[in-house]
């Protein structure tokens, strides 16, 4: 969806956007089923893939907000205004962030059950229809250069509290380990011995990952003696919804820089200078 008019109606432009996302829970879904049995090459370059495509996004959709600020704050004249573009230092950061949310998005499609993959299928067409819906209301609010990023901004905050909010009730209704009367070590060791992975980077995010909500699981389901008030229970709930939100996170990112590099053209920083 180009920032400026373009010959595509509306619909045939939402359908080409459907058709550019809809691989990614595919190929998320192939991940899942083939990760663990990857050698560890195949798992770095995976990961690797994921995360340079990812970081792309996050620097071009990063730049373009950065021009949103100078464009309003300083004269294009100024020497901050040529220091604030975004030069390598966004770049390492973007790279270091995509790093991170590949490796947090492999795991998850990796450990996470049957409802998270649903909720990508679905989750394509109502961010593709989010986004369409509020380029539209911005119309006479945006500068139409920076229509488009905003507006995709704006759907993928709706879109992640409407995804997030549908895993954790879907939380309720799973099934969890019983840890009660079961002490923290002996909670965490059940849960890392029961990851395996032929790649051995794999296999410690895994291992990782359950040991994280080993945490959780053991936490939400103390009540010890003395205690008058559910913190543990709380934190312990709370550090697992604060995993599947990253999880949550790190997918609408991969999403949204399938659309930035589809749509860069429109959007690169360096066109309609």
């Amino acid at each position: 969806m180009a920032a400026l008019p373009g010959p595509e109606t509306r619909l045939r432009a939402m359908l080409n956007d459907m058709f550019r996302l809809l691989p990614v829970p595919l190929f998320l879904f192939v991940a899942r089923e083939w990760a663990v049995a990857l050698p560890q090459a195949a798992v770095v370059g995976l990961v690797g893939a994921m995360a340079v495509l990812m970081a792309a996004g996050i620097w071009l959709r990063a730049v373009v907000r950065r021009r949103i600020f100078l464009a309003g704050a300083l004269r294009p004249e100024s020497v901050g205004h040529r220091w604030l573009r975004g030069g390598a230092g966004l770049a390492l950061v973007a790279v270091a962030k995509g790093v991170v949310l590949a490796g947090v998005l492999l795991v998850a499609v990796v450990r996470q059950p049957g409802p998270l993959l649903l909720a990508m299928v679905l989750s394509v067409p109502l961010l593709v229809l989010l986004w369409h819906g509020v380029f539209q209301l911005l119309k006479r609010h945006a500068v139409p250069r920076f229509r488009a990023v905003l507006a995709l901004r704006f759907a993928l905050v709706i879109n992640f509290v409407l995804l997030f909010g549908g895993l954790a009730v879907a939380a309720v209704f799973l099934a969890y380990p019983d840890f009660t009367g079961v002490s923290l070590s002996d909670a965490v060791l059940s849960e890392v011995a029961g990851q395996h992975a032929s790649s051995a980077l794999l296999q410690v995010l895994l291992q990782a990952a359950a040991a994280v909500d080993a945490v959780g699981w053991w936490l939400g389901q103390q009540v010890l003696p003395g205690v008058t008030r559910p913190s543990l229970q709380f934190l312990g709930w709370a550090l697992l919804l604060a995993t599947d939100a990253l999880a949550v996170w790190s997918y609408l990112v991969f999403c949204s820089s399938v659309l930035a590099l589809a749509h860069w053209r429109d959007w690169h920083p360096g066109v309609g200078r």
